[in-house]
């Protein structure tokens, strides 16, 4: 489905109705970013990931050097990704006087070695490696790698520019709130969408340790709007302007362009399926829980993430994956998302699905067979 940016701001600025307890929620998140919204920003952040549109071009194969090496570690690795433990920071909060700024806390994350040899039987057969690179103004796009399941995808991406990359922000900061992005000063603005409408919100990491100013090594961690269909293709959207994005104006011209980002087939999924006690979907990748069957919650409850508690991983050596933990602070996890009555998450490491004895979400355990 293509959108153009006019269309998108018509979605942007549409007056939705939501409850005061997901409007708090949503307060509470924000502060936690160091950023302030409404309810209109709220839900413009829910729909950004459709404002996108874009082309690259596929390179030759004769003249690419396949990596899975590299974005199995970049992706699910530790080499150039730090743990924190729980942080404080001061945020503005917009307002004046004693309010002016508030102290957050921010939670742990924990990133381990990754298992090569798991990486590629669990999803090597499903990376794409043939790089996608578009040469956009003075910036070059390169796509190196892309994978993804029903639920979310991965996205390993470099940006450059002589001189300095100016479309893109990013630092240890953003990486620990919220994810890299868009600058007024950018031409473009790009993000994944599928043939069948669905888009991706997403969070990109900035790798710090291989970045330049001149070329920014990107990891993109994605979930999908809703669950993709049988044959639903992901496709990068790029749009285009013939000036930067603080000078769009509601009548400038902007061309937007698509590419399918990988001939490969998506990670198969697994699922649990308890009927009303519980529903949920699993991968080496990502996963997607129903919040409206065995929790014990209303169905406006469901819809709001504040209520997931925590998501643990067991494995049959009885080692574990703390994948959140709400009550000890920790976010073991890349990306994020509420879809209606859906949790979604992306894992910050891989997991081995062959060797999962349960996973639990509140207290609420699947068994895995």
């Amino acid at each position: 489905m293509k959108r153009s940016e006019k269309e998108i701001k018509e979605i942007l600025n549409q007056d939705i109705q939501i409850s005061d307890v997901v409007e708090t929620r949503i307060q509470e998140t924000y502060k936690q970013l160091g950023r302030k919204t409404s309810r209109r920003r709220a839900r413009r952040v829910q729909r950004i990931a459709a404002a996108i549109a874009a082309v690259c071009l596929a390179v030759p194969g004769v003249v690419y050097a396949s990596s899975k090496t590299e974005f199995f570690q970049a992706m699910f690795g530790n080499e150039t990704r730090e743990s924190n433990g729980i942080l404080e920071r001061e945020v503005d909060t917009g307002k004046k006087g004693k309010d002016a700024k508030v102290t957050v806390t921010l939670p742990s994350k924990e990133y381990v070695p990754v298992d090569e040899e798991l990486a590629e039987r669990a999803v090597g057969a499903y990376v794409s490696e043939e790089p996608i690179v578009k040469k956009i103004g003075s910036h070059t796009l390169t796509v190196s790698s892309f994978v993804y399941d029903k639920n979310g995808a991965m996205m390993y991406f470099t940006l450059e520019r002589e001189g300095g990359v100016t479309a893109l922000a990013g630092d240890k900061e953003t990486n620990l709130t919220k994810g890299a992005y868009f600058t007024d000063e950018a031409e473009f603005y790009f993000n994944c969408e599928t043939k069948n409408g669905a888009f991706a919100g997403e969070n990109t990491y900035i790798d710090t340790k291989k970045s330049t100013a001149d070329k920014l090594y990107c990891y993109s961690y994605m979930l999908w709007s809703e669950p993709l269909k049988d044959g639903d293709v992901p496709e990068l959207m790029l749009e285009t302007y013939p000036c930067t994005r603080k000078e769009l104006k509601e009548e400038t011209k902007t061309e937007t362009e698509k590419i399918r980002l990988t001939d490969k087939d998506p990670v198969p999924v697994k699922k649990v399926d308890m009927g009303d006690k519980g529903y949920l979907e699993y991968s080496p990748i990502a996963m997607s829980v129903d919040m409206a069957k065995g929790m014990g919650l209303s169905k406006e409850e469901a819809a709001d993430p504040y209520y997931l508690e925590k998501i643990e991983v067991t494995y049959k050596d009885k080692e574990s994956y703390v994948v959140c933990d709400k009550e000890k602070n920790v976010e073991n996890s890349s990306y994020q998302l509420g879809a209606g009555t859906y949790y979604k998450t992306v894992f910050n490491r891989l997991v081995d699905v062959d060797q999962i004895e349960k996973i639990a979400v509140n207290g609420v355990e699947f068994a895995v067979k």
